[in-house]
């Protein structure tokens, strides 16, 4: 159901091919039918690939480089990743650079007013790194330095997950596919060079839950080590400072941490240091350094997208008092005109900062009128989710962030270009990436919502073969998933690039709760 109603909406921005008509809800049925039939189908496939997987018998490395990467999985693997990303970085010198890095660029410079809106330490790293290149006299060096950092950072911790699956026991053949995975998967050379925050946050991410796999399965090692859980602390505390979004997947991890630490002090301590140290950096930053914290309406686009919905679809119906009471808190008579069924940008830009009364008002009003349409309401929110839990075509040209001095962008007193004025090397990886999302299967690697169920089916093995050891790291998963499900824009690569990052770490989880072996490290 979830997969017809998603591509009805992805389609005809409605339920019309569910609910137009007798005739329609009947092969809608049919659909949906024929849906459950692939999925089951597809989900037994994999459970029973998994039981193969786990009967093979594997033969010792032949050759001299899979006996190095059997060595040291960690470090040939991240070199093998960082030399997939190299025709990426040299075609796109010194980097490319989003409109958000621009705006964290020009806060940390002083030519914007700073905010919390991209959190303080991401803007910091930004403009840091460009100000060092400016002591050189270059800006595009900066970027370099930033571009240069990253991609280190990340083929290490791509490495690290590498690692993972071989202290796991997974096949060698998922340790090469998970290494060609973040190798030559036109999503991480493309992000690889791109200065924007999100590629960092889903490899320090996508490590705070590698992390946090390996601190319920290896309890033991942990406690013998305290070391390893100052190192998981330092990776929490940066997944909840290089995104406003982290705080919510790492908080409920640390505290079933906490709730779970019985004769284990040490995670509790992790747990609350973890949390004080993050609200002691925002009341340092907030009330000695003055900086502005991000809007509210950031937290509102579900509800202002319903309204704005409602407005387009029923505005005839809308009372005096209720249009009041929409208008002080956003601009009513703009509404239809800004409203976007995949973007909700365009109603928050209408928010007027209103009192905590006005505010109250517009939510009774919200609430009321839902119950006049509630279908209104619900495919609104889905208009604006569907990707990331539907299997369809993605409707964005910009999933791929290989640009730089768009017309668009006012660059201030930056001085930042590509290196290659040509352009003809970008031009061939950027439709190379697009190529790949059409090529069959392999494309589904880059499908939001194949992912999605795919780490669901990946769950409930893991549920099946009772591997609860597992399921702290798929709280963490699945709770950044809702912050996708509720942001400004749908099925949008880089809010959903965190979690195609863990999928070989639950790959790993499945092929070890499928051993018997493994089934005794807990």
């Amino acid at each position: 159901m979830v997969q017809v109603l998603g591509l009805s909406i992805c389609k005809l921005d409605s339920w019309a091919f569910v609910s137009e008509n007798f005739y329609q809800m009947i092969l809608a049925l049919c659909c949906m039918a024929g849906y459950g039939i692939l999925f089951y189908h597809a989900v037994w496939g994999f459970f029973l690939a998994l039981r193969r997987v786990a009967a093979c018998r594997e033969k010792a490395p032949g050759n001299s480089l899979a006996k190095a990467f059997a060595k040291n999985p960690a470090r040939i693997s991240g070199g093998l990743i960082l030399l997939g990303w190299l025709p990426w970085v040299l075609a796109c010198l010194p980097g490319s650079v989003d409109w958000d890095s621009h705006t964290q660029i020009c806060q940390a410079l002083g030519s914007m007013e700073m905010t919390a809106h991209h959190t303080v330490l991401s803007t910091w790293l930004h403009g840091g790194l460009v100000q060092m290149g400016r002591l050189f006299g270059s800006d595009n060096l900066g970027v370099f330095l930033y571009v240069l950092l990253q991609c280190l950072a990340c083929a290490w911790i791509y490495g690290q997950i590498v690692a993972f699956c071989a202290k796991l026991k997974a096949p060698r053949w998922l340790q090469y596919a998970v290494t060609a995975f973040f190798a030559f998967v036109p999503v991480w050379g493309a992000f690889a060079q791109s200065m924007v925050k999100d590629t960092l946050f889903a490899a320090v991410f996508s490590l705070f839950v590698l992390y946090t796999a390996n601190i319920w399965i290896f309890a033991d090692e942990y406690e013998a080590q305290p070391i390893l859980y100052a190192r998981y602390a330092v990776s929490a505390l940066l997944v909840c400072l290089l995104r406003n979004n982290g705080v919510i997947a790492v908080f409920p991890v640390l505290l079933l941490m906490g709730c779970r630490a019985a004769g284990k002090r040490k995670r509790v301590a992790v747990a609350v240091s973890v949390i004080v140290v993050y609200f002691a950096f925002n009341s340092i930053t907030t009330n000695l350094l003055s900086i502005a914290p991000g809007g509210i309406n950031e937290a509102l686009s579900i509800p202002l997208q319903q309204t704005a919905r409602y407005v387009v679809v029923y505005g005839d119906e809308v009372t005096e008092e209720e249009r009041a009471a929409i208008d002080a808190v956003v601009d009513y008579d703009q509404l239809a005109e800004n409203y976007q069924p995949m973007i909700s940008d365009g109603v928050k830009g209408l928010y007027k900062n209103p009192s905590s009364q006005d505010l109250m008002r517009y939510f009774k009003t919200w609430f009321s009128v839902f119950w006049k349409h509630p279908t209104c309401y619900i495919q609104a929110t889905q208009a604006n989710s569907y990707g990331y839990y539907t299997i369809a075509e993605s409707n964005f040209d910009l999933e791929y962030y290989m640009f730089i001095n768009e017309p668009s962008m006012e660059w201030k007193d930056l001085n930042i270009s590509y290196l290659d004025t040509s352009g003809e090397a970008r031009y061939i990886l950027y439709h190379w990436a697009f190529l790949f999302e059409r090529l069959p299967l392999l494309g589904l690697l880059a499908n939001h919502g194949f992912i999605t169920w795919w780490l669901v089916a990946i769950c409930a093995w893991l549920l099946k073969r009772k591997a609860g050891q597992a399921l702290p790291a798929a709280l963490a998963v699945g709770m950044l998933w809702l912050t996708c499900v509720a942001s400004p824009v749908n099925d949008l690569l880089r809010y959903f690039l965190p979690i195609l990052a863990c999928l070989p770490i639950f790959l790993a989880l499945a092929c070890w709760a499928t051993s018997s072996k493994s089934r005794k490290v807990s």
